[in-house]
């Protein structure tokens, strides 16, 4: 990875945040929109965790949930 830095102007910050904090509500909404029958609690698509039990290890839309940590 470079050492080069990308600078940014606040307006940019601002419009990259309000684009995070959409793209986290819709993956929050939808983690559990699998394929399931009716009657069901839901389904990750991504790892097939059930929303009673929760996501599975490794599972690329729980990481994307994850809070990031800030320095």
């Amino acid at each position: 990875m470079s050492n080069t830095a990308i600078r940014l102007r606040p307006d940019e910050v601002d419009k990259l945040v309000a684009a995070n904090a959409e793209a986290r509500r819709l993956l929050e909404k939808h983690q559990w929109s699998g394929l399931t029958p009716m009657e069901s609690h839901g389904v990750c698509p991504e790892c097939c965790g059930s929303s009673r039990s929760g996501h599975r290890p490794g599972c690329a839309i729980a990481a994307a949930l994850e809070e990031p940590e800030l320095s």
